[in-house]
């Protein structure tokens, strides 16, 4: 979910005798509009998804584009689920099965969604845009991006049995390149 945001400013300033204007563009690699504003609790959203959905949420994010957290859920049918929660009313607004491949159940954690979205506001404070359970073979943590109170975008990992929050190895691999 890297995104790379331009920036271009024009200003214009009057001098002495004369006019000039000049202009500049910015990329930041690390900065993030602010995202999108929701009355919904994480939880709140949860909790509307699984009634409409019965199974477990393993992932919720904070669409940029519309105020509506996207949640997957696999379902106590056995298949992966999309759900959509308006992020101002809580109301489920829509619903479908995945077509994607990730037949497998995801494993049992120690910590919740919600737990591990604690511990990583706690760790970097400000807006949580996104959380994902990673259960890739190797890797057993959930995946949380925040908006920071500092303007850049966090993206973190959270220990699926520890909540120990750790910064996550890709992002801070990207933001040294930049150097």
């Amino acid at each position: 979910m890297k995104r790379k945001l331009v920036i271009a400013t024009a200003a214009a300033a009057m001098l002495i005798g004369g006019g000039t204007a000049t202009a500049f563009a910015t990329s930041a690699d690390d900065t993030k509009p602010a995202p999108t504003t929701s009355t919904v609790t994480l939880e709140e959203a949860k909790t509307a998804a699984v009634k409409s959905t019965p199974g477990t949420v393993t992932g919720a994010e904070l669409d940029d584009d519309e105020p509506v957290w996207e949640m997957d859920v696999f379902g106590k049918d056995t298949k992966w689920h999309d759900v959509d929660v308006d992020a101002r009313t809580a109301k489920v607004v829509s619903a479908h099965t995945d077509d994607d491949d990730r037949d497998r159940a995801p494993r049992n954690t120690k910590v919740t969604m919600t737990e591990a979205a604690a511990a990583a506001l706690k760790a970097q404070p400000g807006t949580l845009t996104s959380i994902d359970l990673d259960d890739d073979e190797g890797s057993h943590a959930w995946e949380a991006e925040i908006h920071g109170k500092d303007g850049k975008q966090h993206e973190l990992n959270v220990d699926a049995a520890t909540a120990k929050v750790t910064a996550d190895q890709d992002d801070a691999d990207d933001d040294n390149d930049s150097d």
